[in-house]
């Protein structure tokens, strides 16, 4: 078995919340419940170290939430800028034609004529939808939209794409 299986960041605490440990998550994951029904968060891609959550009510664009010992607002400042990842083998299979984020990294982006333009580095959405960060074998890393126009198949792993001209320059 493997001891330290890939992980998949679900939220981030953005900042405390109150007077009592409260805080603010910016949650990544479609479903906030997978960061309750799984157990305890790594707080980190790689470490040991766990935080169990419960949440409390969405808030904007956050989750109000209180983590498990944390119980006044210094505890949970220091907990600011924390993420929360728990072991892709313990999420739920995806549908067809949906993709967690974290299996897309490190697939080759192939252009419509078949030819390598690099590989996923990243997947990020700046407010506008999201990207894939896109770093080609030599030269500069450029940024493709992950949208029907632009994505034509995603395959094991390839990701077959119609690049705009003048984009992967």
């Amino acid at each position: 078995m493997n001891q330290n299986p890939r992980r998949v960041c679900l939220a981030k605490i953005a900042t405390a919340h109150g007077v009592r440990g409260l805080v603010k998550l910016a949650v990544y994951a479609n479903d906030p419940a997978h960061l309750e029904i799984h157990g305890p968060l790594y707080t980190s891609e790689t470490g040991v170290e766990t935080l169990k959550v419960s949440l409390h009510k969405p808030m904007n664009k956050y989750w109000l939430a209180n983590i498990v010992g944390v119980t006044d607002r210094t505890a949970a400042e220091r907990l600011r800028g924390t993420e929360l990842w728990l072991p892709r083998d313990r999420l739920p299979e995806t549908k067809e034609g949906e993709h967690y984020y974290a299996d897309l990294i490190g697939k080759t982006v192939i252009n419509s004529e078949g030819k390598d333009m690099g590989k996923v580095a990243a997947v990020h959405n700046f407010g506008a939808g999201d990207l894939l960060d896109i770093q080609p074998q030599a030269g500069k890393s450029f940024y493709l939209p992950f949208a029907g126009e632009y994505i034509l198949e995603i395959t094991g792993t390839v990701i077959r794409a119609h690049i705009p001209e003048g984009l992967a320059e």
